[in-house]
């Protein structure tokens, strides 16, 4: 997913519909602060807030995650007739039947399909999504929350490690450092380290048709005064999901 088009889809489609930054935050019921963190490509709408943009905006997710309008389908059946009948005229039934068929690919190709990813763990919240057609997938996770009710201990920083697991194989594919990194020895909470973090792998390689191959897993490495490391490992979960032939 490029965060840079999804932005500025959002900021046309909000400037065609005449809203303000704060007129739209205030339908999504976030801050306008938000709404210009997307149109600026510094982050992406989680799942409930690319709906909800989808239905204001009255498009397809799948335009808002590839970042630009799918041409509307009676300009296409229009196009198609024009292009149908100039062949038929000229005899070159064959050439029209590839047109075809390499028009209904290009579109099926195009369509991207969405899958929640979460976290069944009592002490982390995640909330992420994987976005995956026949030419690629995407995976973001947007919010990582701690839950733990207990008194909170402070670090200097924290880093988050997405991995994919195998068998007995680790691969990591992404990693996030906290943009609340203590200076000077300022120290934060885990909850506020994990504020602002997000994680953004724009092209996942995987040959299954559905949204993941094998598991995931999210390793958390928070640092203390002492330069201790504390490590949380979150297993995700997948709507869909599939093992790789071997």
């Amino acid at each position: 997913m490029d965060s840079k088009k999804i932005g500025n889809l959002i900021y046309e489609l909000r400037n065609k519909n005449h809203l303000t930054q704060k007129e739209l935050a205030n339908r999504l019921l976030v801050t306008s602060q938000a709404v210009s963190k997307w149109e600026n490509g510094r982050g992406i709408p989680d799942i409930e807030m690319l709906q909800k943009l989808s239905e204001i905006f009255e498009i397809d997710i799948s335009e808002l995650l590839t970042g630009s309008i799918k041409e509307k389908q009676d300009d296409k059946k229009g196009k198609t007739k024009k292009i149908g009948l100039a062949l038929l005229i000229v005899g070159m039934v064959v050439l029209f039947v590839m047109v075809g068929i390499m028009f209904i690919t290009s579109s099926s190709n195009s369509d991207f399909q969405i899958s929640k990813l979460a976290s069944d763990n009592e002490l982390f919240r995640i909330k992420g999504i994987i976005a995956y057609n026949n030419n690629k997938k995407s995976i973001y996770i947007s919010k990582v929350d701690y839950a733990e009710n207990e008194e909170e201990k402070e670090y200097l920083n924290v880093e988050c490690v997405l991995y994919e697991v195998s068998g007995n194989i680790e691969k990591r594919i992404s990693t996030c450092n906290s943009q609340n990194s203590g200076e000077l020895g300022q120290t934060f909470t885990l909850s506020e380290l994990l504020e602002n973090i997000e994680l953004n792998v724009d092209n996942y390689s995987c040959s299954c048709g559905v949204s993941a191959c094998n598991q995931l897993y999210l390793k958390i490495n928070a640092i203390n005064k002492k330069e201790e490391t504390v490590t949380y490992n979150i297993p995700i979960e997948l709507e869909n999901s599939c093992v790789k032939e071997s």
